[in-house]
């Protein structure tokens, strides 16, 4: 099966030969790749509404995989078992949502090996709760799907510094390796964090808040650090 390259991305950062959950499935393509490509000893795809549990289930009967490949239809990690999987992969939602999934399913997570996460938006919030709740970022990378950007986050177990607020932004792994995508990153965080600071200056409460200097020394931070042929975390 075909996957766009968002998809392709996340399949990449899951290790071949694992156990995996392909939480918020949808039309459980990423699940048949896991287990085609990936040679996953065992996917189970998962959705909260049964809508998309219908749709991977004829997906997966198409495939001729719907009994190598169980569809649960429930909340997060709610419908899994503890030590049945040891990688999680949550992709298409916000960073916000994910982090609420993992905090509400820390029982599964206590024997997951490792986390593969594909956030929409904030995943700052995404690292921080991360690296806040036992887990480092262990890898990432960056795609381009139907011309957007998209944020690729691998975490494993293990506690870690915890990277400054302009690191969580861009993604640590991402500032030391610099994949090709990397400029049109910054860019486009730059770009977002100049938005926010613009919507906020129109009020005279808003650029007095600890709101605006936080984003203000952020966007300060990766400006500085963008311009610096050197690059170098301090």
């Amino acid at each position: 099966m075909h996957l766009d390259n968002r998809l392709a991305a996340i399949a990449a950062l899951v290790p071949r030969g694992t156990r995996v959950a392909d939480v918020g499935t949808d039309h459980a393509y990423l699940a048949i790749a896991l287990k085609e490509d990936r040679a996953a000893i065992q996917v189970i795809a998962t959705d909260k509404n049964e809508g998309p549990c219908a749709a991977a289930r004829r997906t997966l009967t198409e495939a001729g995989l719907a009994e190598s490949i169980p569809v649960r239809c429930g909340d997060g990690l709610k419908v899994l078992v503890p030590g049945e999987v040891d990688t999680i992969c949550i992709a298409g939602m916000g960073g916000g949502l994910i982090a609420t999934i993992l905090a509400e399913g820390n029982e599964v997570l206590s024997h997951v090996l490792r986390l593969v996460l594909q956030p929409m938006n904030d995943a700052a919030v995404l690292r921080r709760w991360l690296y806040e709740n036992g887990w480092h970022i262990a890898n990432e990378s960056l795609a381009v799907a139907d011309g957007r950007l998209y944020e690729l986050i691998a975490a494993e177990p293990g506690m870690a510094k915890m990277p400054e607020p302009w690191l969580l932004t861009l993604g640590p792994t991402l500032w030391c390796e610099r994949p090709p995508l990397f400029a049109r990153h910054v860019e486009t965080q730059i770009e977002r964090l100049r938005r926010i600071l613009c919507g906020m200056k129109k009020s005279e409460t808003a650029k007095e808040s600890e709101a605006y200097r936080t984003i203000t020394e952020e966007l300060q931070n990766i400006e500085q650090r963008w311009n610096d042929k050197e690059g170098n975390i301090s």
